[in-house]
């Protein structure tokens, strides 16, 4: 096994995963609730948990590696809602 890469896509992969939270949050606050909220981290989150995925030592995890950049609110799914919330009314 390959160390110095297990412990690379372990960390990208936290990283990632936390400020693809902080992004969920803010879209929270900003699309559902109506509040102001700090600033997004547009697709960082989801491209660091997709390297994540990538570097991961096991067969075909690659495939996998969108799953983190759709899920991420602060890249594509949060522009699309807030043009719709715009465009609605």
């Amino acid at each position: 096994m390959d160390w110095p890469q297990l412990i690379l896509a372990v960390v990208s992969l936290a990283i990632g995963c936390v400020m693809i939270a902080f992004n969920g949050f803010v879209f929270w606050l900003t699309v559902v609730k109506n509040e102001a909220a700090p600033a997004i981290a547009p697709v960082f989150g989801g491209l660091f948990a997709a390297a994540g995925v990538m570097l991961l030592p096991l067969p075909d995890t690659w495939r996998w590696a969108w799953i983190p950049l759709v899920a991420d609110w602060g890249g594509f799914p949060f522009f699309v809602a807030a043009y719709l919330r715009k465009n609605s009314g």
